[in-house]
């Protein structure tokens, strides 16, 4: 029995000892760090002795979070205060020597001289005296289950000081705080605390008491074990006595993951190896796994230096257990070495495609440091960085040859496509001006004569954008049957009317969006019509960047609002707000870079007089008729929206939709026309000329006309654009999730 009083376990020096063992860096919901503690040391452990001495101690509530288990499950976790961890600490270092005694040698989890590679070397030395038949099993959902009544029975029959036992009791009744709701426990003991692997191996202790008295052999690291058999039908009658002896304990065996083996037929899994043959290998699961980390190391890493402590950090884990189990010259060796290779120059090879480092002196000097998992003479090391480096150049070379497309193809395909692009979209300014059809032409004449034709095969749209301008009603018939959009362009900015055809419009539609919105799920698309929006502003600016090295400071800040803000919005206004500071920024940004081009003070919508505002406006407009003709393909109603408020007679949809294009067409379209000193003019009444307005009409299609990456394939913006009304509908149909565009640069 212990016979250590509760006054000498908690003395003064006994809890300053404790806390020189503590090295997590966790705090619980006093958020105290361990370095604040530490400071004031003196002061907080003669606090700690007066309640633990007056009997006033109490643990404080523990803060509850998950961490990912696997990709399905998430293991719970508790964080203390770390004064509730110095005085379990004090409590562990007197009693946890005690129990141990009192353990089975075949139990291995969280004790001083046992460890996962002894319990393998365990395993094996079971199998080598001739136990081929194994029962692998585990605890189901175990330290959440382990019944107080039970432990504080087993802990009081071997603790002579009850006021130890009371204050252990303390700690199994101490719920904790999820959020901002407190959480009772009733059972189970706190995965995160000191004293918690110790509780549970006392209690399972008593099971491996009874397997003992049964003549079972087995291995058990914490809540995983395997019994061992020498023939088949020895396995029944214990397995079946052991799963009613657990319901003693409150606790039976997890009957999913529990499976009969023959040690040379199938083999078994037990502590990330795997057992078969008299051998033993890395789990593959496992394997793979730590295959996979090397690779999202080398994707995730900026900086070669941090790629190589990263790398040597995880490798050196490895060393500690993996790398122990297989020998040098095994098969899965050379896949973990030939994955650090791969991995290493697949590292190269995405540092020199983006530009990052251009020459193989500056990987090869951080990577002198790089564990290669094998000890070999210096020259060798040498020559296998040069190995690395020159495979990551070699790819990177590989990709801007023959894998892509010729610059020269890609530049003439890219040029053709904007000249169809411009040329699919008739523009006409001139006062009365007439539009009618010859054969299968569309043609536009003045006086009697004709001024302009287009094949209707080749036309897309129509811009009105003149007064005393007639069209005949065969022309409207055409138009409603072919799919070409006919739209109303005043002399600022503003489109004021289109041309549609009913055959698009759906009024289940209709009612769909409407339940979005009573089901309140309008706020998640909102999110996602400014998340492309923000991203695509962002974007812009950082290509921007490239020529211009002054906007650095804006872009960092629209990153951290974005990595926030936008997320945590938990209303349409409160969302609308946090756009607005990112678009001001971004707007900042392009005044910075437009400054020696024009004199763009900001944004101005409606109403506009300067040049860069008043042909955003219009590029604006002509992109909103493409966008409104593009809801209407896909059936959606245009009067009823998520993130801008219904207003009588508006299509809001439409101004939902087009934020996520803006910056991709127009902006880019627009900003390149400044660049370029194309000849865009305003008159004194601060309109664009009919020549500026052509201009800025050609320009936006030709943007939207171009080819672009998106979702692995080559696509006309244009052909995106439709595509994403498309996927919009069916969001609302509940067949898809929306996603927004996100243009690449």
């Amino acid at each position: 029995m212990l016979t250590q009083p509760y006054q000498k376990i908690f003395s003064k020096k006994a809890l300053h000892e404790a806390l020189d063992f503590i090295k997590s860096k966790g705090s619980g919901l006093d958020k105290e760090s361990l370095d604040a503690f530490k400071k004031q040391a003196k002061k907080e452990i003669d606090q700690l002795y007066v309640e633990l001495m007056g009997s006033v101690y109490a643990p404080q509530p523990i803060e509850k979070i998950a961490i990912a288990k696997n990709k399905t499950e998430k293991r719970p976790i508790a964080l203390a205060s770390v004064r509730d961890k110095v005085v379990q600490r004090a409590l562990v270092n007197v009693i946890e020597p005690h129990f141990d005694k009192l353990m089975s040698n075949k139990s291995y989890g969280y004790r001083r001289d046992k460890s996962t590679l002894k319990a393998i070397g365990r395993c094996r030395d079971y199998i080598n005296r001739g136990y081929f038949w194994v029962y692998k099993t585990d605890i189901d959902n175990y330290f959440e289950t382990i019944n107080h009544d039970t432990l504080l029975n087993i802990l009081d029959k071997e603790i002579a000081d009850k006021k130890i036992v009371r204050l252990i009791s303390l700690y199994l009744q101490n719920g904790g705080f999820k959020q901002a709701n407190y959480v009772e426990h009733g059972e189970g003991v706190h995965q995160g605390d000191i004293l918690s692997p110790l509780l549970s191996n006392i209690y399972l202790t008593e099971m491996d008491r009874f397997l003992e008295r049964k003549g079972v052999e087995f291995v058990r690291y914490a809540d995983d074990f395997v019994l061992f058999f020498k023939n088949k039908e020895l396995i029944k009658e214990p397995v079946k006595a052991l799963n009613l002896f657990l319901k003693t304990l409150s606790l039976k065996t997890g009957e999913d993951k529990s499976y009969r083996a023959n040690v040379f037929e199938q083999g078994f899994t037990f502590l990330g190896a795997f057992f078969k043959n008299k051998e033993v290998k890395i789990d593959n699961a496992r394997l793979q796994k730590k295959v996979s980390k090397l690779f999202e190391i080398a994707r995730e890493t900026k900086k070669p230096k941090d790629f190589v402590t990263k790398v040597n950090f995880f490798l050196e884990g490895l060393s500690w257990y993996y790398l122990k189990i297989i020998e040098p010259n095994s098969t899965q060796f050379t896949v973990l070495y030939n994955a650090l290779i791969e991995a290493s120059a697949q590292y190269v090879f995405l540092q020199r495609k983006e530009g990052k480092l251009k020459n193989k002196k500056a990987f090869k000097e951080p990577f002198e440091t790089l564990y290669l998992l094998k000890e070999v003479s210096l020259t060798e090391h040498r020559e296998s960085i040069e190995r690395i480096v020159s495979k990551g150049f070699e790819k990177y070379l590989a990709t801007k040859s023959y894998t892509q497309e010729p610059t020269k193809l890609k530049q003439n395909k890219q040029k053709y496509a904007k000249s169809f692009a411009a040329s699919s979209v008739l523009y006409v300014s001139q006062f009365g001006a007439y539009l009618g059809m010859s054969k299968n032409s569309i043609t536009v004449k003045l006086k009697g004569k004709v001024v302009a034709k287009m094949p209707k095969r080749q036309c897309e749209q129509i811009i009105i954008a003149g007064k005393a301008i007639s069209i005949s009603s065969n022309m409207v018939y055409l138009c409603a049957k072919e799919g070409i959009a006919i739209d109303f362009v005043d002399g600022h900015d503003t489109p004021f009317a289109s041309l549609l055809s009913f055959k698009n419009t759906y009024p289940k539609m209709a009612l769909m969006q409407l339940e979005l919105i009573e089901k309140k799920k309008s706020l998640a698309l909102a999110k996602k019509f400014i998340t492309g929006k923000a991203k695509n502003q962002l974007n812009y600016l950082k290509y921007l960047d490239r020529y211009h090295d002054d906007v650095e400071k804006n872009i960092e800040n629209m990153e951290q609002r974005m990595k926030t803000n936008l997320k945590t919005a938990k209303s349409v206004a409160q969302l609308m707000g946090y756009e607005g500071e990112i678009s001001s920024l971004y707007w900042q940004s392009l005044v910075v870079i437009l400054q020696e081009k024009s004199d763009f003070k900001g944004r101005e919508n409606k109403g506009a007089t300067d040049l860069v505002n008043a042909s955003l406006n219009y590029g604006y407009a002509i992109l909103y008729a493409r966008v409104q003709n593009a809801l209407l393909k896909a059936g959606l109603a245009l009067h009823i929206s998520f993130l801008h408020s219904l207003q009588e007679g508006k299509p809001t949809l439409v101004y939902d939709f087009i934020e996520e294009f803006r910056a991709f067409v127009v902006d880019r379209a627009i900003v390149s026309m400044i660049n370029k000193n194309e000849p865009l003019k305003i008159n004194s009444k601060g309109e664009l000329s009919k020549a500026s307005c052509h201009l800025i009409v050609q320009n936006v299609k030709e943007r939207l006309g171009v080819y672009t990456q998106h979702k692995k394939a080559s696509k006309k913006v244009e052909t995106i654009l439709q595509d994403q009304a498309y996927l919009l509908a069916r969001h609302v149909r509940g067949e898809e999730k929306y996603k927004p565009f996100i243009g690449k640069y």
